[in-house]
């Protein structure tokens, strides 16, 4: 089965990627279900199903991506929107209009069902979804130590959504890079769409995410 997404995270996970997006009609126009949008996680057959970097380095966020489905993990848990692919066909058929992105923004009150930074394994497990995109106003880069890497900064993005702050880590190795070049960058940005996902068991936590950064709207030049 041929189906098209468009991509709005193609983050860094495991040594890999995790390709993440809300499907498309033959029309370019967004599947909408009862729940919402109709999400859609390629992975593979590896050990957290992270995507080989080399297959989706050439894929940027609002592309349009056709790949064909070949069949679904066994056990999905709060990942149902994961599912598998034919080897490396992924084909890059156009782009979305950013304009787009406003009727696609969850309308949970908190992200996956707390305010908090993790779930627990339990509170996980009575997910039906581990993504969402929303659009924020107040935001701000902070940088912290990382233990593990002292010459190296941990990237994480404060910012607010419905008057409940988070702090979730920056996985868009895009935007980081971008970052790094230039830490002013949020400077000229007014608003960002932010692709927020759900993270594997970590210690028996399972982390949210910031996959995907997209300026909304801008002051200047991005």
């Amino acid at each position: 089965m041929t189906i098209r997404f468009v991509c709005l995270a193609n983050s860094i996970k495991e040594g890999g990627r995790c390709l993440a997006g809300i499907q498309l009609n033959n029309n370019n126009e967004p599947i909408i279900e009862i729940n919402g949008p109709k999400w859609i996680r390629p992975v593979c057959k590896t050990q957290h199903g992270q995507i080989y970097t080399h297959w989706v380095s050439q894929i940027t966020l609002m592309d349009i991506v056709e790949i064909e489905i070949t069949g679904f993990p066994l056990k999905q848990s709060f990942q149902s929107e994961n599912a598998f692919f034919k080897d490396d066909d992924l084909k890059v058929v156009g782009r979305l209009e950013k304009d787009k992105l406003d009727a696609l923004c969850d309308n949970h009150y908190y992200l996956f069902g707390n305010w908090g930074k993790a779930l627990s394994i339990e509170e996980a497990a009575v997910l039906d979804h581990s993504l969402a995109l929303i659009n924020v106003t107040k935001f701000e880069i902070i940088e912290k130590n990382d233990m593990e890497n002292p010459d190296k900064k941990k990237i994480r993005l404060l910012f607010y959504h419905n008057e409940t702050q988070y702090d979730f880590p920056v996985t868009d190795p895009v935007f980081l890079n971008l970052y790094r070049n230039n830490p002013r960058i949020l400077n000229v940005v007014k608003s960002l769409f932010l692709c927020v996902s759900i993270g594997i068991n970590f210690n028996g936590w399972h982390y949210k995410l910031v996959a995907g950064i997209i300026p909304a709207s801008l002051n200047s030049n991005y």
